[in-house]
C-alpha cells in the first residue's frame, strides 16, 4: 500500500507531462488514418511515455534508498551515542576505582562503592567480606544494607554448601536472578545470614594477583535485578575492590606493626636510657678508680697496661696524730666524716691542678703529677697543690677543733705507672721515686712540706724555700731536704 500511494506521488510530480502525452495520443489517432508520414511521431512518443515511466521508477527507487539511509543513519547515531554513553561510564568508574584504590578506609570504599552503583541498580544488600585462610571463613565484617552502614558479624564456613564457598572454590562469579527458582535449597542460608526478602544476588571473588582476599555481595530484593551491562559493572568494581581492600588491610597491618615497632623502640629507649644511667654510673666509679685514658684502655681490651714516665712528681700527705685522736673519738662516723671531710678538699685540689689521685692508704693521701698525661710543669702544679692542701686542712681542723695535724712530703723522678689484676683493678706507682717521697713525708714535720733536693732544683725559682740541710734517711742514706714555704712574692708581681 506505501509503494502504491508512493507510485501514485510520483505520478503526480508528473501530471502535466502525462497530460501531454494523453493529448498526442488522441490527436495521433485521430489523424493515423490520413497522415502516413506520422509514424516518427508515434514512436516518439512512445519512447516519451517510457522516458516518463523509468523516471517514476526511478523516483521510487530512489525516495526506498532515502528511507534506508535515513534509518541507517538513526542506528549509527544511536550506536555512537551507546559508544560514548559506555566510554563515558568506563571513565568514569575508572576514575571511581583510582579513588577506591587510594583509600585506606575500608568502611569508606563500602561506602564510595554503593553510593556509585545505587543509581544505576538495586542494591539493598552490600557486604565485603574477607578471607580468613586460619579459621577456613568469610567473614563479612563490613555491611549496608537498606542503604545504612551497619556493623556486620556474619562469617560463612567454606566447608559448608553456601554461596560464599562456592563462590571461593570455583573462584569465580555466582550470579542468582531467581533464589527460590534456582537454590532452593540455599534460600533458608541467605535468609539466615542476611534478609528474608532476598530474591536476587550476585557474588564476585575478590582477588589481587590470582590472591584470593574475599568477596564482594550485592544482593536485592527483586528478582531478576541485573542485567548483563550492570553485572559487567559490578564485575569491574570488584577488581578495584580487590585492590583496595588488599591496600586497606595492608596498610592496617603495616600500622599494627609499626605501632608495635614504635612499642618496642619505646622499650628499647626505656632500657637504653637505663643501661646509659648505669653505664654513666659505671664509667664514673671506673673513673674514680682509675684515669680516664688508662679506663679506655682497659675497656679496649688491654689486660696489663704499665707506662715508664722519665719524669714524674708524686707527694704524699699524711695526717700525724690522727690514729692517736680517732681512738678518743666516741662514733666511729664521726672518724669517716672528718676523713671524708679532709680527703674531698683534697680531691678538689688535685681537680684545679690537674693531677692524678692515686690512693689514700688509711689516713694518708697520695696524688702525683705528670701522669698518665705528661707535662712540663707537673712538678709546679703539685707545688701549688701542696699549698693548697695544707691550707684546707688548717681550716677543716679549726673547725673541728681537733689536735692533730699533717706532713706533706715531695719528690720528682722516673716511675713505672699502670694496673695489674683482674679484681678491684687500681691504677699504681712503682719506683724509687715512689719510695722517696715517702720518705719525704716520713721525715718531714706536721704543718710543713717536706720536699728533696730535686724539687728545690725545679721550683728554687718559683717557691720559697726553707733549707734543712742533710740528714739520715733510712733505707737511704743522707739527703739534703727543703721546706716548701710559698709561692716567690715576685712572680705573683
Amino acid at each position: 500500500m506505501a509503494g502504491e500511494n508512493s507510485g501514485e506521488k510520483h505520478e503526480e510530480i508528473f501530471e502535466h507531462e502525462f497530460e501531454i502525452l494523453q493529448r498526442f495520443k488522441e490527436k495521433f489517432q485521430v489523424s493515423s488514418d490520413t497522415t502516413s508520414n506520422l509514424v516518427e511521431y508515434k514512436i516518439l512518443g512512445e519512447n516519451y511515455e517510457q522516458l516518463l515511466r523509468q523516471s517514476v521508477k526511478l523516483m521510487k527507487i530512489g525516495d526506498s534508498t532515502q528511507r534506508r539511509l535515513i534509518k541507517t543513519q538513526n542506528q549509527l547515531q544511536e550506536a555512537n551515542d551507546q559508544i560514548e554513553k559506555s566510554y563515558n561510564n568506563l571513565k568514569a568508574l575508572s576514575q571511581f576505582g583510582q579513588s577506591i584504590t587510594s583509600s585506606l578506609d575500608t568502611k569508606e570504599i563500602i561506602l564510595s562503592v554503593l553510593h556509585h552503583i545505587q543509581p544505576m541498580m538495586s542494591t539493598d544488600i552490600l557486604s565485603i567480606g574477607m578471607y580468613e585462610a586460619d579459621k577456613n571463613i568469610i567473614k563479612y565484617k563490613f555491611c549496608v544494607k537498606n542503604g545504612a552502614y551497619v556493623p556486620s558479624l556474619a562469617s560463612e564456613r567454606l566447608d559448608e554448601i553456601n554461596f560464599s564457598s562456592l563462590c571461593f572454590q570455583k573462584k569465580q562469579e555466582i550470579i542468582v536472578q531467581d533464589i527460590y527458582k534456582e537454590f532452593s535449597d540455599l534460600v533458608l542460608t541467605v535468609k539466615e545470614l542476611w534478609d528474608d526478602t532476598t530474591e536476587s544476588l550476585s557474588y564476585f571473588p575478590l582477588k589481587v594477583e590470582d590472591r584470593f582476599i574475599g568477596i564482594l555481595t550485592v544482593q536485592s530484593y527483586q528478582k531478576n535485578a541485573y542485567s548483563e551491562n550492570q553485572l559487567n559493572v559490578l564485575r569491574t568494581l570488584a577488581s578495584y575492590v580487590g585492590i583496595a581492600i588488599d591496600n586497606a588491610d595492608a596498610y592496617k597491618n603495616l600500622s599494627k606493626k609499626n605501632k608495635q615497632l614504635n612499642e618496642n623502640i619505646e622499650k628499647i629507649n626505656s632500657l637504653n636510657e637505663g643501661i646509659e644511667k648505669e653505664r654513666q654510673k659505671s664509667e664514673k666509679l671506673l673513673l674514680n678508680i682509675l684515669p680516664a685514658s688508662i679506663a679506655e684502655r682497659l675497656k679496649a681490651g688491654e689486660n696489663v697496661i704499665s707506662d715508664y714516665f722519665p719524669e714524674a712528681t708524686v707527694m704524699f700527705a699524711d695526717l700525724a696524730g690522727f690514729t692517736k685522736m680517732s681512738a678518743k673519738l666516741a662514733s666511729p662516723e664521726k672518724l669517716v666524716i672528718i676523713l671524708n671531710e679532709i680527703f674531698t678538699e683534697f680531691d678538689m685540689v688535685a681537680n684545679k691542678y690537674g693531677l692524678e689521685k692515686i690512693k689514700t692508704i688509711g689516713d694518708c693521701y697520695m696524688v702525683a703529677g705528670g701522669i698518665p698525661v705528661t707535662s712540663s710543669d707537673h712538678t709546679e702544679r703539685v707545688g701549688y697543690a701542696s699549698l693548697d692542701m695544707l691550707k684546707a686542712f688548717t681550716e677543716i681542723k679549726a673547725n673541728w677543733d681537733m689536735d692533730f695535724g699533717i706532713r706533706i712530703g715531695m719528690h720528682v723522678g722516673s716511675i713505672v705507672a699502670g694496673v695489674i689484676g683482674q679484681n678491684k683493678f687500681v691504677y699504681d706507682l712503682w719506683g724509687d721515686t715512689v719510695n722517696t717521697a715517702s720518705r719525704m713525708e716520713s721525715h718531714g714535720v706536721p704543718g710543713r712540706i717536706n720536699c728533696s733536693h730535686e724539687i728545690y732544683q725545679k721550683l728554687k725559682d718559683k717557691f720559697i724555700f726553707e733549707d734543712r740541710g742533710e740528714m739520715e734517711v733510712k733505707g737511704k742514706g743522707i739527703m739534703r731536704m727543703f721546706f716548701l714555704v710559698k709561692q716567690n712574692s715576685f712572680l705573683r708581681q
